[in-house]
């Protein structure tokens, strides 16, 4: 048990915490993730000072340990959220979350001393830049593997006591109650078939008067409507809601937020999302009409970004 999970342990349902994360553990039994853990250990030889791994950090490192660091890195499997900086190395992921980064830190309130989540943290990229602001602690959850390893990877450098990252899913939250400042749930609403559900399950977690801030795929348009795709949205089988800006507000209208605002909308490019060396495979510019751009490749309408701040 980490020590987040011992500071809260009445405020969470331990037992099925414990059981869920025992079988997500196992996935690393897998033939894809095997070489994971095996890979982390090789930091052990990598010293350093702690530094935050996000750009326009001071680290510095020779050209051998940079080179071994790349190594490591890049069997860590695909790099979607980023970008990191560790001396001289750049890894440039798919996704420049950076650039949501600095549409969506305006908005949020003073996170010193708070307790937050990152539901659908990836690699914790948001997790460390919130640390700047010296929150009292972070909760960072997703079910998959390589995500957490390179959380640990990136942790190995940062050595931070309150940043901590578990092998859950948005199905977990429902498990905490009254615990967390702010939560961030980004990217995860549009793959789940009851957003009111899971919208209600995050304010359960949260504390009276603590933030969510909910970040979606979205189309344009000022109605509260949603796409609800027959098959695939932009390649992905698992989407089930894509709403607009105002259907996204209405949702947390409903769910009994208050003072809920448009944080940003704007059309997802490729400035943002796209194949680097580091990320491998397709990015957005695969999942678009070739012929016509404001499409995806199944016709629906290109995919925007839009984000949503409420309070409990």
């Amino acid at each position: 048990m980490n020590d987040f999970f011992k500071k809260y342990q009445s405020q969470i349902n331990l037992p099925e915490i414990t059981s869920v994360l025992s079988k997500n553990k196992k996935k690393y039994d897998l033939p894809q993730n095997k070489n994971l853990l095996n890979t982390l250990e090789e930091l052990r030889k990598i010293e350093t000072s702690s530094f935050n791994p996000t750009p326009q950090n001071n680290s510095t490192f020779d050209d051998e340990t940079l080179k071994n660091i790349e190594r490591i890195a890049r069997n860590l499997s695909h790099w979607r959220k980023g970008p990191f900086v560790m001396g001289e190395l750049l890894i440039d992921s798919e996704w420049r979350s950076n650039l949501k980064w600095e549409r969506i830190k305006k908005s949020l309130p003073d996170l010193k001393n708070k307790t937050l989540l990152d539901i659908g943290c990836n690699n914790g990229y948001f997790m460390f830049e919130m640390l700047k602001q010296n929150p009292k602690s972070i909760l960072g959850i997703d079910p998959v593997p390589y995500c957490e390893a390179q959380f640990n990877f990136l942790q190995h450098f940062c050595q931070a006591p309150n940043l901590f990252f578990e092998m859950l899913g948005i199905e977990e939250v429902k498990h905490f109650e009254n615990i967390f400042d702010g939560i961030l749930n980004m990217g995860i609403i549009y793959h789940h078939p009851n957003p009111i559900e899971q919208i209600k399950h995050c304010q359960k977690a949260l504390k009276k008067d603590g933030f969510l801030l909910l970040e979606s795929i979205t189309i344009a348009g000022n109605e509260s409507i949603a796409l609800f795709p027959e098959d695939r949205y932009a390649k992905m089988r698992n989407v089930f809601f894509v709403p607009t800006a105002s259907c996204m507000k209405n949702w947390l209208i409903k769910a009994k937020f208050k003072h809920v605002e448009i944080v940003f909308d704007e059309l997802l490019t490729n400035e943002e999302q796209r194949v680097t060396s580091w990320s491998g495979g397709a990015s957005l510019e695969d999942f678009l009409d070739p012929t016509n751009k404001n499409l995806t490749i199944e016709g629906h309408p290109a995919p925007r970004r839009a984000a949503v701040i409420a309070y409990k």
